[in-house]
């Protein structure tokens, strides 16, 4: 196998997520293998000092940022650039700079965005497709999808508008990776080549095999969000699970933490155990 010198380039949100996480054993994991990394990354607690127009000019093409990629690009000659996340800083300007070097562009697709403005397909806990294959995405910004604003939203449709119209992820990507054959398809309808898509699922490394026998607890981990289906599961316990005296563990933070602490108290459910942000030893 030979070992490549691997740009990976990714925007962190202002709220921690599993993107972050697969960014952090993605490219520890390539390291493991011998290949040289070189990690470029944002960070979007940055918006906080920018005003709107700056921000939302810099969502559809960010040529700051361009300039530093280009800088990393002449000093570290890497093989390839593997981009994670562009949003919202980064932008798509981006992967012309890795073109314009000769270099092969990887995308992989943790989330729906390049198709859906909330990046979720997802509305008032239904899913939803009305962007899908829209050149224009007008649905999300009617309905508000992004942060319930429409100008927001109307700055993320902008940006996709603009690079279909363009032909940037046609053109400028060459490999996009989707995380299972359900989003591949969902992302051919929304225009992306079919050809260009290939499946690789998320992994953890190092693989702890499988586990035989009967387990101590049930376990939810991730991010508290409603598309998680966390509301669900607690439903499942309050109705059923937790009378039988099943531990229910979850670890994880986000915006409906403070809706599962209520609902646990609410419905007195003994077996919950609420772990919060937790850390995971090597």
């Amino acid at each position: 196998m030979s070992l490549e010198r691997i740009l990976c380039v990714h925007n962190h949100y202002q709220q921690p997520g599993g993107e972050d996480q697969v960014f952090a054993a993605e490219t520890r994991l390539l390291e493991a293998y011998g290949h040289h990394v070189i990690r470029f990354t944002a960070h979007n607690d940055a918006i906080e000092q920018m005003g709107k127009l700056e921000l939302a000019a810099a969502t559809v093409w960010n040529r700051t940022i361009q300039e530093e990629l280009r800088e990393v690009i002449r000093r570290e000659r890497p093989d390839l650039v593997h981009f994670h996340n562009t949003f919202i800083l980064i932008s798509p300007a981006a992967y012309y700079t890795a073109q314009a070097a000769g270099l092969p562009v990887v995308q992989t697709l943790h989330n729906y965005r390049l198709i859906c403005p909330d990046a979720l397909l997802l509305r008032d806990q239904h899913l939803c497709s009305d962007c899908v294959g829209k050149r224009v995405p007008w649905p999300g910004v009617l309905h508000a999808c992004y942060h319930n604003s429409r100008p927001q939203t109307a700055a993320i449709a902008a940006m996709l508008a603009l690079h279909r119209l363009r032909g940037t992820y046609q053109q400028q990507v060459d490999v996009f990776i989707a995380l299972s054959a359900f989003s591949r398809q969902q992302f051919i309808a929304g225009g992306l080549p079919a050809e260009k898509i290939v499946v690789k699922p998320n992994f953890l490394h190092p693989d702890p095999g499988p586990r035989t026998g009967i387990g101590d607890y049930a376990l939810f981990m991730g991010r508290l969000s409603p598309e998680k289906g966390l509301s669900t599961m607690l439903e499942a316990w309050a109705l059923r699970l937790d009378a039988l005296g099943i531990p229910l563990k979850i670890a994880g933070d986000g915006p409906l933490m403070p809706d599962v602490q209520q609902m646990v108290q609410a419905h007195g459910l003994r077996h919950v155990d609420i772990l919060g942000r937790v850390r995971i030893m090597k």
